[in-house]
């Protein structure tokens, strides 16, 4: 895990300055605090920083340059399926002067050239420069675990792993994306596409490699999410497909860890890890119980006795939260969408002091696996259509206990679900922004504000359900999830492991017919019944689900009150031209009778107002 800043010119005598390439990259020094490098020829610079996980001696440090001395490779990631790729390239012949994952990522790519991803297992954004062609070669993961972002000007090509060096590097990548803004105040999530708060950075995207060169760049995706399948499903089958996942990453050459909560997802990873390790003590898994959320602690502590492993509680500090949040908004480079982002990097920060170089996470095990509640609408529906009345009406059942609300209450749902589809609509949950936003803004952003919330058709699914899965995947929740992670994490030089998204057990998941997901109204059926050997009955069969920590609410209108008072009042409030001139009016009411809807609209404006005072710092 490290991080790396690339510049290319469009000019093949023009060589880059050194002391403004290291300047610029140094601003994500603590993606990589172990080691760092450089490499400078006409044409092309790169700098790089290293977070040493896999082989910690000088053998894997970058830039790492071919024996032949023709490519250049800067990596930031893990090849979880290194030690077998690298049996197989010896057994082609090939010799390793490391046991780092990144001499054998680049002797795939001598090997096998732009195929070279199809043999890959892992997380990663790379860059390998071809000094003989004069051709950068660009790859990002499957599903964007790992961030990449590409600028272009007149005079050169730029690529980071983070914004902030792209910032640095050249004050013309900073005018504003406003139409990023509009999406951000308006619904919320905003990592559906590439764009950046930034009106000419973009993100690399998921699944695709890039050709640059001096004239062009030319994309082209490499891999595409399955549309889902007919397998029955298996519990020997599930266990050995998900105990081969964790147990790939759990390789580390540094101290381990996992986050632990009361749900499914992170019990199951310190689950199938206590059995794969020699002895379960070797797992360290860290909880908190957050104030104003709900106490998990009853299953946490079940998930612990059960397993062994061993285990501490955090203690957050939630002092000067306004400086903590400055802190998050400058480490991201862009805002963030929700309080549970301040509990995450609160989190890491408590896992940092801990020694930990290595943290394995849930996320992603409700968007792979069918966990969330609005899930149950398009199961619902799809069974409807297919006409499997009896497996609709069990879930319906079932599903009783897991929404907390009456069969009739679901019912009347599910018609407003259909009716979503036939009349279209934008189906957002919160719509409390507009109120706030001027209709001059609202109007210039009109087809952005009926952009669907959900899918309208099942698109290259099989049905809506399938499809519901993959927009989670591919744009609503699991590209903004991974930004945080990402963000949060190497804040604080830790590498955060995302097992429920690696693509062999996607792939493997989506091959399953899909009335496995929501068996019986259960959410995440495949997890809970293959977990047995693994967990308590009392977390598999819990029923409840709690959401993610943070209280909008709390915060924004007991905490942050009087900041966000001083901001509604800042010159900056006025000229920016998205609010009504009532909004001061508006928020205090608001705080008078702790309008919920509108609290996350509120934190929103809080951080967007923070965000456009500190960039210009």
């Amino acid at each position: 895990m490290c991080g790396f800043f690339c510049v290319l010119s469009k000019e093949n005598s023009k060589v880059p300055e050194m002391p403004n390439l290291v300047r610029a990259g140094r601003r994500i020094l603590n993606r990589g605090p172990d080691d760092e490098g450089t490499f400078v020829e006409p044409g092309f610079g790169v700098y790089f920083c290293r977070l040493s996980i896999i082989d910690t001696t000088s053998g894997g440090h970058q830039p790492m340059i071919s024996d032949d001395k023709r490519l250049v490779l800067v990596f930031n990631g893990e090849i979880y399926n290194y030690k077998e790729l690298r049996s197989e390239l010896v057994q082609q012949g090939y010799s390793f002067n490391s046991d780092s994952d990144t001499e054998v990522l680049l002797k795939s790519f001598q090997r096998y050239g732009l195929k070279c991803v199809d043999y890959l297992r892992g997380m990663f954004a790379f860059a390998i420069w071809d000094r003989e062609k004069k051709k950068l070669y660009v790859f990002r993961d499957r599903l964007g675990i790992k961030p990449l972002y590409i600028f272009q000007d007149e005079e050169s090509i730029l690529l980071s792993s983070e914004i902030k060096c792209i910032l640095e590097y050249t004050p013309e990548s900073k005018k504003i994306n406003q139409e990023r803004v509009f999406k951000y105040l308006s619904r919320g999530w905003v990592d559906d596409c590439t764009d950046t708060f930034y009106h000419n950075i973009n993100a690399v995207a998921p699944s695709f490699y890039l050709i640059v060169t001096q004239k062009s760049v030319r994309e082209k995706r490499y891999w595409s999410l399955p549309p889902g399948g007919d397998r029955e499903f298996d519990i020997c089958s599930f266990q050995d497909e998900f105990t081969e996942t964790i147990s790939l990453h759990l390789r580390s050459d540094v101290p381990l860890a996992t986050t632990l909560s009361g749900g499914m997802d992170s019990p199951s990873i310190v689950g199938a890890a206590s059995k794969i390790v020699s002895s379960p003590e070797q797992i360290q898994a860290y909880s908190v119980v957050p104030p104003h959320t709900v106490d998990e602690s009853s299953w946490i502590n079940a998930t612990v006795k059960h397993t062994k492993v061993h285990h501490s509680y955090l203690s957050l500090c939630f002092e000067r939260i306004n400086e903590v949040i400055d802190d998050i908004i400058k480490t991201h480079d862009e805002p963030f969408q929700a309080s549970n982002c301040i509990y995450q990097y609160l989190i890491r920060k408590e896992v940092a002091l801990k020694g930990v170089k290595v943290l394995l996470v849930g996320e992603g095990g409700d968007e792979v696996l069918g966990g969330y509640r609005r899930f149950i609408y398009p199961f619902l529906f799809s069974l409807e259509q297919d006409k499997r009345m009896k497996e609709f009406d069990q879930t319906l059942k079932g599903a009783i206990e897991f929404l907390e609300i009456s069969g009739a209450n679901i019912l009347l749902n599910l018609q407003h679900y259909k009716k979503l589809l036939e009349f279209g609509g934008s189906g957002q949950e919160n719509t409390t922004s507009y109120d706030i936003l001027t209709p001059e803004f609202v109007n210039i952003y009109q087809d952005i504000s009926q952009l669907p919330a959900y899918p309208t058709t099942p698109g290259h699914s099989k049905n809506y359900f399938y499809a519901h899965l993959r927009m989670h995947l591919l744009c609503r929740d699991v590209p903004y999830i991974l930004r945080m992670e990402d963000r949060n994490s190497m804040a604080k030089s830790i590498e955060s492991r995302v097992p429920f998204l690696d693509h062999k057990f996607i792939e493997y998941v989506f091959s399953h017919d899909y009335r496995e997901f929501i068996k019986e109204g259960k959410n995440k059926s495949m997890l809970r019944r293959s977990m047995g050997k693994y967990l308590p009955q009392e977390v598999i069969q819990r029923k409840s689900k709690s959401p993610r920590p943070g209280n909008n609410s709390h915060l924004i209108y007991h905490v942050l009150y009087k900041e966000m008072i001083a901001l509604l009042r800042t010159k900056l409030f006025k000229e920016l031209g998205y609010f009504k001139t009532d909004t001061i009016k508006k928020f205090q009411n608001d705080c008078l009778i702790r309008n919920k809807p509108r609290a996350i609209t509120w934190f929103r404006i809080y951080i967007l107002l923070r965000w456009f005072l500190l960039k210009t710092q």
